[in-house]
C-alpha cells in the first residue's frame, strides 16, 4: 500500500501578461513592459489558483504564438523607426 500526499502537480511563474504575451509591470494598474514578451510556465494569472496539467502544452502553444506574433511586430516597428532615423 502506497501512502498518498499532497504534492505541487503545476508551477506557475510570476509575471502577468497581457493576451498579447507582452509583460506587465508598475504599479497598478500595469503596463506593458516595452519590448518583453513572455509565455508558457513562466506565465502566472491565466488560469488562477487552479490549473490542469494538461493545459501546459496548450498554453505554451497559444500564448506562445500571442507573444510571438506581437514581438515581430514590435521589431518591424522598431526597425522601421531606426531605419528613418
Amino acid at each position: 500500500v502506497r501512502r498518498i500526499t499532497p504534492a505541487v502537480h503545476y508551477c506557475l511563474g510570476g509575471l502577468c501578461i497581457d493576451e498579447c504575451g507582452r509583460v506587465l509591470g508598475g504599479e497598478p494598474p500595469p503596463s506593458p513592459v516595452p519590448g518583453l514578451f513572455a509565455a508558457g510556465e513562466v506565465t502566472g494569472d491565466v488560469h488562477g489558483t487552479d490549473c490542469l496539467p494538461g493545459n501546459a502544452l496548450c498554453d505554451c502553444v497559444v500564448f506562445g504564438r500571442a507573444a510571438g506574433r506581437q514581438a515581430a511586430m514590435c521589431a518591424a516597428e522598431s526597425a522601421a523607426v531606426a531605419a528613418g532615423s
